[in-house]
């Protein structure tokens, strides 16, 4: 778990699923769901969700949307 201030929030994500996974996109650009890295307050968990993103800053760094946050 990140602690306070560790994490980002996008906004009008939607969740797809792509084959067997489900994927969030963000900023346009399509990215796995992290479920298990997830705030406990993002309710978002299957395809057709839409929402808010919250996500440890290191895992928007690591897909290039940190600076968006």
């Amino acid at each position: 778990m990140a602690p306070d201030g560790a994490w980002c929030w996008f906004d009008d994500v939607r969740v797809v699923l792509e084959g067997l996974r489900l994927m969030c996109i963000v900023e346009g650009r399509a990215h796995p769901l992290p479920v298990i890295a997830l705030h406990p307050e993002c309710t978002l968990a299957s395809a057709g969700d839409r929402g808010r993103l919250g996500v440890p800053r290191w895992w928007a760094k690591q897909r290039g949307l940190a600076l968006a946050a």
